[in-house]
C-alpha cells in the first residue's frame, strides 16, 4: 500500500483508512511534508442554461445587467468548492449515511484547504487523479487545489494532471522519495528522474506523465 510505504520511508506514522479524517487534517500544523494518497476531483463549472434557471426562479428580472430575455445570469459557483481530496466518510456521505464526527462531510474542498496552516510545509505532494486541475482566471492562474495548498503556505506542490493508475504511481511515489532521501536530489529533479526511469518500464505517457511539481525548486532535500 502507497500510504505505508511512503510514511515508513519517512519514518512517520500514517493515517489510514479509518483514521483520515477531515478534522484531524484541520488542526494539523505545518508538517515538512504532507503526502496524500486519495482519490481527487475536480468538476468544471455547469453551463447555464436560462430557460432552465427561469423555470426554477419562477420570476424574471429587467434590470440593467439583465442576460438575454432579462434573466440575470447567476454568480458562478466558487471554483474551490468544485474540486478536492475525499477522506474518511466520504463514500458514506455521499450515499446519505452519517459519518463519525471526526470525519464530516468527509470532503476536503479546496476551500478548506486553504483555511489549513501549511506555513511552514516544504513540500506537499498529492498522489491522487486530476489534483492539478482547476478553473483558469485570466491574469490570476489557475482555481482549484494548486491555488489553495499555495494560499495555505505550502511551498512545493507535486500533483497530476489527469487520472493515474495505481501500481504505477505507487512506483513512481517510492522511487521519488528515494531519490530525494538516498540521493538528496530537489524534489522537482527527482521526480523528473522518477519519471524518466519509470517511462522505460511503461512508455506510455499515461502510466508516468501526469505528475508536474510547482513551486521553489531549490527547498532542502
Amino acid at each position: 500500500m502507497e500510504g505505508e510505504r511512503i510514511a515508513e520511508m519517512l519514518g512517520v506514522q500514517p493515517w489510514l483508512e479509518e483514521m483520515a479524517l477531515k478534522a484531524r487534517l484541520r488542526i494539523c500544523t505545518s508538517p515538512r511534508i504532507l503526502h496524500l494518497a486519495t482519490h481527487g476531483f475536480f468538476l468544471p463549472d455547469q453551463e447555464w442554461d436560462p430557460i432552465e434557471n427561469r423555470r426554477k426562479r419562477g420570476t424574471l428580472s429587467g434590470g440593467a445587467g439583465s442576460g438575454a430575455c432579462g434573466i440575470t445570469k447567476p454568480v458562478l459557483e466558487n471554483p474551490l468548492l468544485r474540486s478536492g481530496l475525499a477522506l474518511a466518510g466520504a463514500n458514506t456521505w455521499c450515499h446519505g449515511g452519517s459519518p463519525p464526527h471526526e470525519a464530516e462531510d468527509g470532503i476536503l474542498t479546496a476551500e478548506d484547504v486553504s483555511g489549513l496552516d501549511l506555513l511552514e510545509t516544504e513540500l506537499v505532494v498529492l498522489s491522487a487523479c486530476e489534483t492539478g486541475l482547476g478553473e483558469v482566471h485570466t491574469g490570476e492562474g489557475v482555481f482549484g487545489l494548486r491555488r489553495a495548498f499555495v494560499l495555505a503556505g505550502a511551498r512545493a506542490l507535486v500533483m497530476s494532471l489527469w487520472k493515474v493508475p495505481d501500481l504505477e504511481t505507487r512506483e513512481l511515489m517510492e522511487d521519488f522519495y528515494r531519490r530525494i532521501l538516498d540521493e538528496r536530489r530537489p524534489p522537482a529533479e527527482a521526480l523528473l528522474e522518477a519519471q524518466l526511469a519509470l517511462k522505460k518500464k511503461y512508455p506510455d505517457p499515461l502510466c508516468w506523465g501526469a505528475f508536474i511539481y510547482q513551486g521553489d525548486p531549490g527547498i532542502d532535500s
